[in-house]
């Protein structure tokens, strides 16, 4: 956790749609609307204009850490919501708002209303204290997928035509293999974990695809409950036809949604309820325990990738450090058949007591002939970075430094 604390905080923007020169004041806090609101979370890229000069959001004492993830790739559909909003939702309206102010003339935005509103979270004057902008975003995005489900739920037959689905850019899913190194057999885990950031683990890997790399490195394990190995010992210790076919049906499967012990003790409890069985086995002794290899992959990738770089460790002699060791990003890199653009980056500088949080941010120019056809091309524009202090052009981002990483397809 990296704390913000010094006399020029900055805060600018994770901007990935950080566009148009806007000011906008927020004074009253918010009240919670009945009714039906209808707002857009991320607004269609249609409606963007590229061309345009980014902003920062004031900073309201030490919020650099918050104002670094509001300005993200506006991509998301409208929802109606047909009823009195909970906290979720009323943050989602408020950051619809945002996102609106930050596609329009105006220069500056303060976001105090949805501090307040974020204020109520008890996670919040956790997260503030810490001063860290992946936890920040982790709690947006938790409210987002909050809110969601909750608009989801309203009507069914909306639900079922997917009219009401808004599908969040960072939500990528995985999934984790198991592969027996003594039967070679392979099954997978019915579980799937979603996540909005990858880790970046600095400790092994230092570009965008040897990041990708690691989260997807098999690895191995001893010890491990083999359900395959252990189902054929029991088809040799139960050897009654209808005990056979009960073992047979579970060899068919190779997804299971429970630990091998478990579904063992399930199995030897059916095994013997049946009439003529003459085997008391414990489930202990039929757990055949072996070495195995393991690996997570990425089952749905996501619309944007966020990557966010692991620069705390724990020193045995020095407690908390922050780990300063550069990162090397290319502009584009591709997979699952698409190209993704390095579009904005979160820079902390300073260690793991104090700093201060940049923004870089880049702009494209669309490229007004293809747009006019289906398959629409974008060409680099400029790099901004973005502060509390001011909102300038530079040649480069600071990658070396990167804390958060963003890649977004056009």
């Amino acid at each position: 956790m990296i704390k913000n604390k010094g006399y020029w905080v900055y805060g600018g923007a994770l901007a990935l749609a950080l566009l148009g020169t806007f000011k906008y004041t927020m004074k009253s806090k918010q009240q919670k609307p009945t009714g039906q609101v209808e707002f857009s979370l991320l607004q269609s890229s249609i409606t963007l204009d590229y061309n345009k000069k980014p902003a920062g959001i004031i900073n309201n004492g030490n919020t650099c850490f918050l104002n670094s993830v509001l300005q993200w790739p506006q991509v998301h559909n409208p929802i109606s919501l047909n009823t009195y909003l909970n906290q979720s939702q009323q943050i989602c309206l408020e950051l619809a708002k945002i996102m609106k102010y930050l596609n329009s003339d105006l220069e500056v935005i303060n976001a105090s209303d949805l501090i307040d509103l974020l204020s109520e979270d008890a996670d919040y004057s956790f997260f503030y204290e810490q001063q860290d902008s992946h936890e920040l975003f982790n709690m947006l995005m938790k409210h987002i997928e909050e809110a969601n489900n909750q608009v989801n739920s309203f009507d069914l037959t909306m639900l079922r035509s997917k009219q009401m689905k808004s599908k969040n850019p960072f939500l990528h899913h995985t999934k984790v293999q198991i592969k027996c190194n003594t039967c070679n057999h392979s099954f997978n885990s019915l579980k799937v974990e979603s996540n909005y950031a990858f880790h970046f683990n600095l400790n092994h890997a230092r570009t965008v695809p040897e990041a990708i790399d690691y989260i997807q490195k098999p690895e191995t394990i001893t010890e491990y409950i083999c359900l395959y190995c252990s189902l054929q010992f029991l088809r040799k210790k139960y050897t009654l036809t209808e005990q056979q076919n009960i073992i047979d049906s579970y060899f068919s499967a190779n997804n299971y949604d429970e630990d091998s012990f478990t579904i063992l003790k399930k199995i030897i409890e059916q095994l013997n309820t049946v009439q003529g069985n003459q085997v008391e086995l414990d489930p202990q002794k039929a757990c055949l325990k072996r070495t195995v290899t393991r690996q997570t992959y990425i089952a749905k990738y996501p619309k944007t990738f966020c990557f966010f770089v692991n620069r705390l460790i724990v020193h045995p002699y020095h407690g908390l450090i922050k780990l300063d060791d550069p990162v090397y990003l290319d502009s584009n890199f591709p997979i699952a058949d698409k190209e993704f653009t390095l579009s904005a980056l979160v820079c902390h500088l300073g260690d793991s007591k104090s700093g201060h949080y940049v923004a870089f941010k880049r702009t494209f120019a669309q490229d007004l002939e293809s747009s006019m056809s289906l398959n629409k091309t974008y060409k680099k524009c400029e790099w901004y970075a973005i502060s509390d202090v001011k909102v300038a052009v530079t040649k480069q981002p600071q990658q070396g430094e990167a804390y958060l990483i963003f890649y977004d397809t056009y």
